[in-house]
């Protein structure tokens, strides 16, 4: 899925497909100030921090365009890592005998590892919503 999604970004602001993204290409019709209307001021200052977040955040090797893989850092949200991590929280908690597996045993003697845990929650939230 993430995949599809980068590529709909490349596709939609790489305007000259060059397979890479420009600052003006990044910003796009916002930077024109012949299209500003009553709230200049305030687009002015959105295309500013904006053109500082494309130069310091986003184009990570400094090259003035956005790649494939600095659109994926961007547009990728990080969760899934957040999820790796509580995982293995959850796993480190739980796993008494310290074998790197969980026995029911220990899921149940553990239970208010998982009850309390923010995975467990998404899965519920999940399943109520089925």
């Amino acid at each position: 899925m993430a995949d599809v999604v980068i590529a709909e970004t490349m596709e939609d602001m790489d305007e000259n497909n060059d397979g890479k993204i420009s600052l003006t290409e990044y910003v796009g019709e916002f930077a024109d100030d012949d299209d500003m209307d009553n709230d200049g001021e305030d687009d002015k200052d959105w295309i500013e921090r904006e053109k500082q977040s494309f130069q310091e955040e986003k184009d990570k090797n400094k090259d003035g365009y956005l790649d494939k893989e600095e659109v994926a850092k961007w547009i990728v949200p990080s969760e899934v890592n957040f999820s790796l991590e509580e995982a293995k929280h959850l796993i480190e908690r739980a796993d008494t005998n310290k074998d790197g597996v969980l026995s029911y045993q220990e899921v149940i003697e553990n239970h208010d590892v998982f009850v309390g845990s923010q995975a467990t929650d998404y899965g519920r939230l999940l399943h109520e919503e089925l």
